[in-house]
């Protein structure tokens, strides 16, 4: 009997049309790609009834694959529906909600990866501005970078989010707290390239791909950043002038030590089946930025392009995040989620043990 898939995802009506557009995009891709390799799709739209939208799909019958956002306050936020995928008793790719909770929350993340020892940008939150004064920032921060606690996506990231002194500090966490209503976190800024670490597998998860941003094309510290912008608007000059290469240009020495921090990463945050690990370099050594589960997954998405330069094709790399949420179905319940972790070798299909 064929697989069969349900792609769950969710609009929210206060989105971008572009986000509206871009998920949409995504779901008529991922369903053409697997529709194509033998699966049996079913693209299921949630608003506000999850349970409701999931009742004619049995969990004995069917997979999902578990591509929802939304904010923490909608049902299909991806924390909540991996909650209850879970409590229906479905096999759902990616995190948990544990996961997915923490890694939505910096300052949770944050804690996450000092708890387990993993390299990460001195940072400190705070919900109000008045919270920010020099005994809090001995460490000595500045250069620094102001980011919304709770967001992902680069919202709330601009310009103006580099901050040189306190002031600046002050004032940047004034304007991200009344604009998103919630903490900010801030972090010493690291004026490097930036390295996107795609990761996938559950009991033995590899290193697929090392992506960069390169920033050269800009002088100005504050313009050395991946803001909403350079993201989302094709038509800005940071979205042109930010090439993205893929596999990045590594000494071996580097890309061992940057593969051996994202695989820390992703087992401390408790990532499953796909992945992605944001990373910046301090004195030459790998710092993670954020840790992405349930990463994005569009065919021109950064996850998908490690996945080419592996050699893999879009339908391919679907499937085999598919197959992952099975095997880890299939493991007894007491048993860890990961065993080990390795590194993905595309020429022979096998693996390179680095931990």
């Amino acid at each position: 009997m064929r697989q069969r898939v349900v792609l769950l995802y969710g609009v929210d009506e206060q989105s971008y049309d572009f986000e509206t557009a871009a998920t949409r995009t995504l779901i008529g891709n991922a369903s053409a790609a697997l529709s194509a390799r033998g699966w049996v799709v079913e693209p299921v739209e949630v608003n506000h009834d999850l349970a409701g939208a999931l009742k004619p799909y049995s969990p004995d019958d069917w997979l999902v694959f578990n591509l929802c956002e939304g904010s923490p306050a909608q049902a299909f936020y991806y924390a909540n529906t991996a909650r209850v995928l879970s409590a229906m008793g479905y096999t759902f790719t990616g995190a948990d909600h544990e996961s997915l909770d923490v890694t939505q929350f910096k300052w949770k993340m944050k804690h996450a990866l000092q708890q387990h020892n993993v390299p990460t940008p001195r940072w400190i939150l705070a919900e109000d501005p008045a919270e920010i004064c020099q005994d809090a920032l001995t460490q000595d921060l500045f250069p620094a970078i102001v980011k919304p606690a709770n967001e992902h996506c680069s919202y709330g990231i601009t310009h103006d989010s580099v901050v040189m002194n306190l002031d600046e500090a002050q004032c940047q966490s004034a304007r991200i707290i009344q604009e998103f209503n919630g903490p900010v976190l801030i972090e010493e800024f690291l004026d490097s390239a930036e390295y996107n670490v795609s990761v996938w597998g559950s009991a033995r998860p590899q290193v697929l791909g090392i992506s960069t941003m390169i920033y050269d094309a800009f002088s100005d510290l504050r313009d050395r950043l991946c803001t909403f912008e350079a993201k989302w608007d094709p038509s800005s000059e940071p979205y042109q002038r930010i090439p993205a290469i893929c596999p990045a240009p590594l000494s071996p020495e580097l890309k061992a030590e940057i593969e051996a921090v994202s695989l820390a990463a992703y087992v401390a945050l408790g990532c499953r089946d796909y992945g992605r690990i944001d990373l910046r370099l301090k004195n030459g050594r790998p710092m993670v930025l954020d840790v992405n589960s349930n990463c994005d997954v569009s065919p021109d998405g950064g996850f998908a392009t490690a996945a080419a330069a592996a050699g893999l094709t879009y339908g391919q790399m679907m499937e085999q995040i598919l197959r992952f949420a099975l095997e880890r179905s299939q493991r007894p319940a007491n048993q860890p989620v990961h065993d080990a972790i390795g590194v993905w070798v595309p020429q022979t299909g096998g693996v390179l043990a680095t931990v």
